[in-house]
């Protein structure tokens, strides 16, 4: 019998590239499903980039979204879509919040119960039950030991195979640069969900400054901030960013006259307030793992 392997595509180059080698080198070795969790609040460029890898590749890719469960104690469960049907307004995350609060760097649920708890769902509809008895692919490169934590990795059955394989950033976008597709992103500040909390200030005020219609985290703030769940002491007003910083605040930054938008090809010397390391090494994709 097969041994089991979940590849969890992020939507990224990285696990881009995971996912069209374990689909191409491990086949008869492994019993595998590829799935991709949409949050509501992706880029249009990342489902697209999703969607290739299936068009392209071949790669049969499950689209999950999370399903919550207000009143009960009991994490998002899985509804499957597609591209076209994916949600682009962000009524997905906004029924997370609904029931978790707003998310930010000290209430981490948004990746647990939009992204972990749903794939995790899925492999359980299929017979998957216990997700330490089958192993999970992440998508980590061997340049970013830091984000890898070995130790859980034995524990949790997790598998890093572009770190395995000594693969780095370099050899990623070498890979893509030969495709007939890529991640078309503007830059390296618009990875991940829009206007995600683990960016740095710079980024998310680039990002406004790219997008000022995306008013969606000025509405979730409008509505929620006040809004306490059972499971976390009162110490309202909750915000989205780093230091309890609101949306409105970000955007006076961004429209300011002597900022300076982030650019990949412009680095800028370092500031604290506007560049301090990304929570978590935010990057082009967020693991759910």
């Amino acid at each position: 019998m097969k041994k089991k392997l979940l590849v969890s595509v992020s939507g990224g180059r990285t696990s881009g590239l995971m996912a069209k080698l374990l689909f191409d080198r491990y086949k008869d070795e492994y019993e595998m499903i590829f799935v991709f969790a949409n949050t509501g609040r992706e880029k249009e460029e990342t489902l697209e980039f999703v969607r290739n890898l299936e068009l392209y590749f071949g790669i049969p890719i499950i689209w999950v979204q999370a399903v919550v469960h207000y009143n009960k104690r009991k994490g998002s469960t899985h509804s499957t879509t597609n591209f076209k049907d994916a949600d682009r307004t962000g009524i997905v995350f906004e029924r997370v919040i609904q029931k978790y609060g707003i998310p930010n760097t000290q209430f981490l649920h948004c990746t647990r119960e939009l992204k972990t708890n749903p794939i995790r769902s899925y492999a359980k509809s299929i017979g998957w039950k216990d997700h330490k008895k089958y192993t999970t692919a992440i998508g980590l490169r061997a340049d970013e030991l830091g984000r890898i934590d070995l130790v859980k990795a034995k524990t949790e059955k997790q598998f890093y195979p572009l770190y395995e394989w000594g693969i780095k950033k370099p050899d990623v976008l070498a890979f893509w640069q030969k495709q007939l597709f890529d991640l078309n992103l503007s830059g390296e500040h618009q990875g991940n969900c829009k206007m995600c909390y683990k960016k740095t200030n710079r980024k998310l005020a680039t990002q406004i400054l790219e997008d000022p219609s995306d008013k969606w985290i000025d509405k979730m703030e409008e509505r929620y901030s006040y809004f306490t769940p059972t499971s976390r002491e009162d110490k309202s007003p909750y915000y989205f960013f780093r230091n309890n910083t609101p949306f409105l605040e970000i955007a006076e930054l961004a429209f300011d006259a002597g900022f300076v938008p982030y650019s990949d090809n412009n680095k800028i010397n370092f500031d604290f307030e506007l560049d301090e390391i990304e929570y978590g090494g935010c990057a082009e994709s967020c693991e759910p793992f």
